[in-house]
């Protein structure tokens, strides 16, 4: 389905509407989102380290089997302990996305009832109501998709760079790296308002495929993918980005000085600033939609995607009898008699 270029947003007229939407509940919305941003970030950075110290013993666990000095259930429990904390931190992944989206969800209703505050009540009344079912659904239908988009350029680098040697080999993994990247983030926009569309269209999401979310989304970004990835860069990607050059700088200074003090505070400070700024993150994300949706069909958006409800209740084949298919008879060869004369239209005729 073909869909119509739309109109770009304008970015000062944007920003305007961002600072009027976050400043007046901003320290609100940013101790819980920055709190739960920050528990998040400590639990999964100390389960990665742990798993990564348990992947570096497993070598000298392997070695002692070798020698006898060890049973080789000691290697099983290292990897039963490996997949476990991976398993933690995706759990861990899918709770803090839903209160990403629980927090979206908050801020896209302040824009319908500015009266409602931003806070930990009201991002945790979402959470409660958010359908976690349906939403990681998405989650991995988006990784999915992704994964798929970005596996051909997997393949070509697994085949080609063992061929090659020295620069070309540096270079062409360089390549083929930074495309596999813009394809990424390509579809990750394509994909990106899947959530909210998700949420247009809730009730009739119930039995239904969850990937057409992504389809609306993909219908609903046509024509306004350099609008909203400028946006996201500007106002989202660069503060960021700039605060962490300054405080990551601060922690290199202390590697490279040996001073570790300069360091954990540089760390610690990267960490706290990005997640303050989380919720001007997720303003910008549903203020954005709003934003563009006005005015759209969603039933449009929509189109083709959605089975009618008697095909998922099996109420349409009911009555259906199934009847065989009958060989259709072939007509049986005649020869024709020599005194049987063909008949000749006469000039009157």
């Amino acid at each position: 389905m073909k869909m119509e270029k739309q109109r770009a947003l304008p970015m000062k007229e944007f920003y305007l509407s961002l600072k009027q939407l976050v400043k007046p509940n901003y320290l609100k919305a940013m101790w819980p989102v920055a709190g739960v941003s920050i528990i998040f970030i400590a639990l999964a950075a100390i389960l990665a380290l742990l798993n990564s110290n348990i992947a570096a013993s497993l070598s000298m666990t392997m070695m002692m089997v070798m020698y006898g000095m060890a049973s080789p259930v000691a290697i099983l429990f290292s990897l039963l302990e490996i997949v476990g904390i991976v398993a933690i931190i995706a759990a861990l992944a899918f709770f803090y996305t839903f209160f990403a989206v629980a927090t979206q969800y908050t801020y896209q209703d302040k824009m319908a009832h500015p009266e409602q505050p931003v806070s930990a009540g009201s991002i945790w009344m979402h959470y409660k109501h958010l359908r976690k079912n349906q939403v990681w659904r998405i989650i991995l239908y988006i990784g999915l998709f992704t994964f798929l988009w970005s596996l051909p350029l997997n393949i070509v680098n697994a085949l080609l760079l063992p061929h090659l040697s020295g620069v070309a080999a540096v270079y062409t993994g360089w390549a083929i790296r930074i495309l596999n990247d813009i394809v990424v983030l390509w579809k990750s926009i394509e994909y990106s308002q899947s959530y909210f569309l998700y949420r247009e269209k809730q009730p009739q999401f119930l039995s239904q495929s969850m990937r057409y979310a992504l389809t609306a989304s993909r219908r609903f970004m046509t024509g306004r993918k350099w609008n909203y990835f400028a946006i996201l860069f500007v106002l989202e990607f660069l503060p960021m980005f700039i605060w962490t050059l300054i405080f990551g700088g601060l922690a290199f200074y202390g590697v490279y000085t040996a001073t570790y003090v300069l360091t954990y505070i540089g760390i610690v400070l990267v960490v706290v600033g990005i997640s303050c700024y989380l919720p001007v993150v997720y303003a910008i994300l549903a203020l954005y939609y709003n934003k563009a949706r006005a005015g759209m069909e969603m039933d449009v958006l929509f189109k083709d995607t959605f089975k009618p409800v008697a095909e998922l209740t099996g109420e349409a084949y009911v009555h259906e009898v199934y009847v065989e298919k009958q060989p259709k008879e072939q007509p049986s060869p005649t020869v024709k008699r020599d005194d049987e004369k063909k008949h000749e239209a006469k000039k009157d005729e």
